[in-house]
Formats: structure tokens, C-alpha cells, sequence
């Protein structure tokens, strides 16, 4: 069978398919950290019969290129980013996905983003490079057994914040990485409440949450966190609203996508003092404009859309196109089908 991998890939998991298949062609982003034009892609899939991807662009045109191609990998959560689904189906091509492949790397980052607002880990950082606060008690700064200055300004008294445990985490969405998320917040003691209208009772019952609606729960979150996707039925359900329903001594946190919340409104209560702080991985805007008035604000900690980027998706991604993928060449319907009914027509 020919194969081509453009995408990043674990190695063991490249010999496990190769058992399969035979040799596999490596290009594109996975060798070179670039992702191939779709003309430059196109020349290679002449003969090819399976696809992985990751962050190259696959068109109709793409696609029409590939008069052999039975079944299509997209190594993304969502393949739609970079690939034309409809005109994979319309093809009768499967495009197998893995869900979930970062999602412990969000949950983790996302648990480091709430420490790091909460206990001004990253203004701690900045003072210390950049004004140097180094003075202590004594006045000897090299007196390693001296205290560091409690006086009113100092950073012992300046960078207090509250602990994570007995808190509660008000999570919108509890999908794949909400869980994560909130199995992560019962580790430090915390308390969880979550709203998602689609999420089954296993879901909350897995993860000791409280379901709730949107507004309690953010009235009732201490930090409020969203983990959901974007759809027509989500996009703006952090709504101005919303943001007035929480605590001034909340904090928000966003390692989802900017679409779920109006940030205009997030930037409002921020600099009236109307929440204490947010962390935020995504924007609007990206990369973040120079002149955007987050960067103006000195309770924020901001990320430039990291939260999923650990050195262990590959391998978590790879690990679930190979297991589908030996499944639909058995002739098994693959777990993870992002068209389904695709497959069901195959049959």
C-alpha cells in the first residue's frame, strides 16, 4: 500500500503500520517543520492510496490529485482547520481523526496558567529581572539567611494570592479536555461546577461536578475555565452577562478558543477591577496585535496559543491513527470518523 506522512509521527508507531503497509514516504511538516504548499503536495499523491496529515492544506484540488486515495488521516482535533471534509466525503474518502490527542497537555497548561495568575508567578519573574527587587530586611542583599523586605509594597506583601485548594472551578465545557481539566482541580482540593448542555451524566458523575447553567456558574466559580468548542450553539456563550455574573475576586481562564467569550467585555471588567485577573492562550486576533489593549493590563497573564503544543501529542496522536487505521484496513469500522456515514456507504 502506498503511504505518505506529512504529518509529525512517532517512530514506533510508523514501524507498527509499516507491518501493515509496507514503507512509508515521509514529507512536509513532519520532516522539515513546513508545511508543503497544496501545489507542491499535489505532485506527491499520484499514486498514494493512504494520506496522514497535520497542518498541510488538503483542497478539492488537493484531493483530485489523489485519484487512488482510500483513506484520509488528519492528526488534528478538528481536520476541518486544514482540510476540506466535504469534498473528502463527496469522494467517498474517510478522514479517521484523533480526539483528545492534546488534551492532557491543555488540562496541565491550563492548571499552570491558574497557578500562575493566582500566585503572580509570571509578575514575580518580571520583577525580579527587570526591577530587580532584591532588598531584604537586613539591607545585606548576599545574606542568604536574611528575610526579604515585608514591608507594605515589598513582594511578600504585594504578590500574595489564594491557593487553588477549596476553591471552585467553574468549568464551561466538559468534553475530553473539561475532564482533564477538572480530574486535575480534584487533585489540589477544589471544588467543581460546569456547564454542558451536552455533556452525559457520566460526564459530571466521573468528575465529581455539579452541573449547572452558564450564569451560576460563573456566579459561583472562583476560577472560571473554558474548555468547550466552537459552534454556532457556543460561540459568545461568555457573554457580557456573563462576565458581570462573576466574583470581583474571580479570575478568568481561556485555553479554549476566543470565540466562546466577548472579550471586549472581559477587557472592560478587567481594567474597572470588576474580576481579578485572567489568563488567556487565544484571542480574537492571532498572533495578539501589538497595540491590543490586553497588553495595557497588568492583572493578565497572557500565552501565545501553547496550552496543546507539549512534546507528547505526536506520539498520543500517532498512537490513535494507527490503531484506527489497522482497524479499517481489517476492514473494521475505525473508533474515530470524523464523516462517518462515509464509511456506512463503503459498506
Amino acid at each position: 500500500m502506498i503511504v505518505l506522512v506529512t504529518a509529525r509521527f512517532d517512530e514506533a508507531e510508523l514501524v507498527r503500520l509499516e507491518a501493515s503497509t509496507g514503507p512509508v514516504r515521509r514529507a512536509g511538516y513532519g520532516l522539515t517543520g513546513e508545511a508543503l504548499p497544496p501545489t507542491e503536495l499535489a505532485a506527491l499523491l499520484g499514486d498514494v492510496e493512504l494520506l496522514i496529515v497535520e497542518y498541510e492544506r488538503i483542497t478539492e484540488a488537493t484531493l483530485a490529485a489523489a485519484p487512488h486515495l482510500r483513506l484520509l488521516a488528519s492528526c488534528r482535533n478538528e481536520p476541518s482547520a486544514s482540510l476540506d471534509v466535504d469534498a473528502a466525503s463527496a469522494r467517498g474518502i474517510p478522514v479517521l481523526f484523533p480526539p483528545g490527542r492534546n488534551a492532557v497537555a491543555v488540562a496541565e497548561y491550563t492548571l499552570g496558567l491558574m497557578l500562575a495568575l493566582a500566585r503572580h508567578l509570571a509578575e514575580a519573574h518580571v520583577r525580579l529581572h527587570h526591577t530587580r527587587e532584591l532588598t531584604v530586611a537586613s539591607g545585606a542583599q548576599r545574606d542568604v539567611t536574611s528575610e526579604w523586605s515585608l514591608e507594605p509594597g515589598s513582594p511578600f506583601a504585594r504578590l500574595q494570592g489564594p491557593e487553588l485548594y477549596g476553591r471552585t472551578a467553574g468549568l464551561v465545557g466538559l468534553g475530553a479536555i473539561g475532564r482533564e481539566i477538572a480530574r486535575r482541580c480534584l487533585a489540589f482540593g477544589m471544588e467543581i461546577v460546569a456547564f454542558d448542555p451536552y455533556a452525559p451524566p457520566q460526564a459530571f458523575a466521573d468528575t465529581g461536578a455539579r452541573s449547572a447553567g452558564i450564569h451560576e456558574t460563573a456566579a459561583a466559580a472562583d476560577f472560571l475555565v473554558l474548555a468547550a468548542k466552537v459552534t454556532a450553539e457556543s460561540a459568545g456563550v461568555v457573554s457580557a452577562d456573563v462576565i458581570r455574573a462573576m466574583k470581583p475576586t474571580a479570575f478568568f481562564v481561556n485555553t479554549a478558543r476566543a470565540a466562546l467569550a466577548d472579550y471586549d467585555a472581559l477587557v472592560e471588567a478587567l481594567r474597572e477591577g470588576r474580576i481579578a485577573g485572567a489568563a488567556l492562550d487565544v484571542y480574537p486576533l492571532e498572533p495578539l496585535p501589538p497595540d491590543s489593549p490586553l497588553l495595557e493590563l497588568d492583572n493578565v497573564v497572557l500565552s501565545p496559543h501553547l496550552a496543546g503544543a507539549s512534546i507528547d501529542v505526536p506520539r498520543h496522536h500517532s498512537r490513535q491513527i494507527v490503531d484506527d487505521l489497522l482497524r479499517a484496513l481489517d476492514g473494521e469500522r475505525p473508533r474515530h470518523l470524523f464523516n462517518p456515514d462515509v464509511w456506512e456507504r463503503r459498506r
